[in-house]
């Protein structure tokens, strides 16, 4: 019988694709559903989970089989186990390891990759919009890298500690904003976001005392020198018109003002490691967004173009970048 281990190189790289597309919904249902959250509370056995959690049990069996075979979760007599690294990397996301919310998005947006067809035949996109909890789930990563650069930097800590106002650019269902104002209650902030959805799960999320959440886009807005800090995680590259966001970023910012932007950006050579084939991967999904990731040759090219200096740029890990620039 031919065995995957007399297999040729080739062969046995695409086979992992196979393996690591199960691996994906694996990792999200154990999320969606919680079963990481209760094997992490305690260890418990198959019987034990489904009682616990009163799910169909050829589902729940068939989920920690698997989940078993992939390394998720370990049993150790007779009952499952969740280590402390895999707390930290698929459901706790304050870790800088972690990395659920990626398989939760990779998974909630392959969903609508039935579109691709229509994508290659007649170049028609899918709004963003559709995959909202996609999104929220993978930048809870993002959110957190910058909390935790934002609380190393004197000058950014100082002045958020202090109080001040900061906009947030496309800040979706407001998660940013709530975890800014659980950090620094001194500060006031505003969000815009043009997703009618977004902004009524925002507003019930932040409350109405520290935030101001409207409806309207990056390209639509119009304060003038109102803030201390401007903000976009994961916006930019979402946007139709990106030099007419930045220049509204710059006037609604105070003299010597911080734009900060978050963004995955491409790699600018070897592309063959994992952390750039998953930025590669994703093009695919960009595209079916109407989207394409920059490189940071895109990003400086842009803020130098809207009189932004000091540009400076923070690898938080993944080819995702944190850019600071001051308003001159």
């Amino acid at each position: 019988m031919y065995s995957l281990e007399q297999s040729s190189q080739d062969f046995a790289t695409l086979w992992g694709y196979s393996v690591g597309f199960y691996g994906v919904w694996i990792a999200h249902i154990g999320r969606q559903m919680r079963l990481f959250d209760h094997i992490a509370s305690r260890p418990l056995s198959i019987e034990e989970l489904i009682r616990t959690t009163e799910f169909y049990p050829a589902a729940v069996r068939a989920w920690c089989i698997a989940a078993q075979s992939y390394r998720f979760v370990t049993t150790k007599h007779g009952k499952l186990h969740l280590k402390n690294q895999m707390k930290h990397m698929l459901i706790d996301t304050s870790s800088i390891d972690y990395m659920g919310g990626q398989f939760s998005y990779l998974a909630l947006r392959s969903l609508e990759y039935a579109d691709f067809e229509k994508l290659f035949k007649f170049g028609k996109t899918t709004k963003m919009s559709n995959s909202l909890n996609a999104v929220q789930q993978a930048t809870d990563w993002d959110h957190y890298a910058f909390l935790a650069m934002a609380r190393d930097d004197k000058k950014l800590n100082g002045l958020l500690s202090k109080g001040c106002w900061l906009l947030d650019v496309g800040c979706g269902t407001g998660s940013m904003i709530s975890k800014l104002q659980s950090k620094y209650p001194n500060s006031r902030f505003v969000g815009i976001d043009p997703s009618i959805k977004a902004i009524s799960s925002a507003r019930k999320i932040t409350g109405a005392k520290r935030a101001t959440i409207l409806k309207g886009s990056g390209e639509s807005m119009k304060f003038t020198d109102e803030f201390e800090i401007v903000f976009l995680c994961e916006t930019l590259y979402a946007t139709k018109d990106k030099q007419k966001v930045l220049a509204n970023c710059w006037r609604a910012l105070k003299d010597h003002g911080t734009i900060l932007i978050i963004e995955g950006l491409l790699p600018q050579s070897k592309f063959d490691n994992p952390t750039s084939q998953l930025i590669m991967g994703m093009q695919l999904d960009f595209a079916l967004q109407g989207k394409e990731f920059m490189n940071k040759k895109d990003i400086v090219l842009l803020l130098k173009n809207n009189n932004f200096s000091a540009i400076r740029f923070e690898h938080l890990g993944g080819n995702v970048y944190l850019v600071a620039a001051m308003k001159k």
